[in-house]
């Protein structure tokens, strides 16, 4: 008398070989296209720099809004003790952004002419022009240190810039290499503090070969 085939054993084989076939595929494919992974790990390369870069160059500023008013008297506002800041009018508001990027200098009213009444309080990351500046100095300065510090393997190079509103550059360092043919950029969009403590928007560019 013949035995009945076993059809669980049958698809488990199936299953097996058609998993050791898709297997073989994605080795194949990794094999043959080796440049996809060089430029996925330089993809995230690139991400990280941006990253890295970002942070050196942003600070976190506190933003006090504050309403004109004679009556509220000085007392609050003096006791916040706001030093290094830049100030701007905003409809009836004053804006008044304290951070030890901006100059030295103590905000202070005068309770016979103006008082001000204190309304929401916050914090907020801005770029900064003047730390830009920095990193370029270092970038020029001390390169392959730049490089270690940022993480960045010895067989790449970078450039960064700042660029405004029109993607005109306002900061750019001088390469330090000629780019290869491999090269990956980004583009950042940023709100940035100008060197006259002005709110800017504008970009910052980073490239990577």
């Amino acid at each position: 008398m013949l035995k009945k085939r076993d059809k669980k054993g049958s698809h488990i084989s199936f299953i097996i070989s058609f998993l050791l076939f898709i297997s073989f595929l994605i080795f194949f494919v990794s094999i043959l296209n080796p440049f996809e992974k060089v430029e996925t790990g330089k993809s995230s390369l690139l991400k990280h720099l941006e990253n890295e870069i970002i942070k050196n160059v942003t600070t976190d500023v506190k933003i006090i809004s504050a309403l004109e008013d004679i009556n509220a008297g000085c007392g609050d506002i003096n006791a916040l003790n706001i030093g290094n800041y830049a100030s701007k009018q905003e409809a009836d508001f004053l804006k008044i952004y304290s951070s030890d990027e901006f100059a030295p200098q103590i905000f202070l009213c005068n309770p016979a002419q103006k008082g001000y009444k204190i309304g929401l309080i916050r914090n907020q990351n801005y770029v900064f022009e003047s730390k830009i500046l920095k990193l370029n100095k270092s970038y020029e300065d001390d390169y392959e240190s730049l490089k270690k510090y940022f993480g960045i393997p010895e067989t790449n190079d970078f450039e960064f810039s700042l660029l405004d509103i029109r993607e005109s550059p306002i900061i750019k360092t001088n390469s330090k290499g000629a780019p290869k043919a491999e090269v990956l950029a980004g583009v950042i969009p940023v709100t940035y503090f100008n060197k006259t403590s002005e709110i800017e928007n504008g970009y910052i560019k980073v490239v990577l070969w």
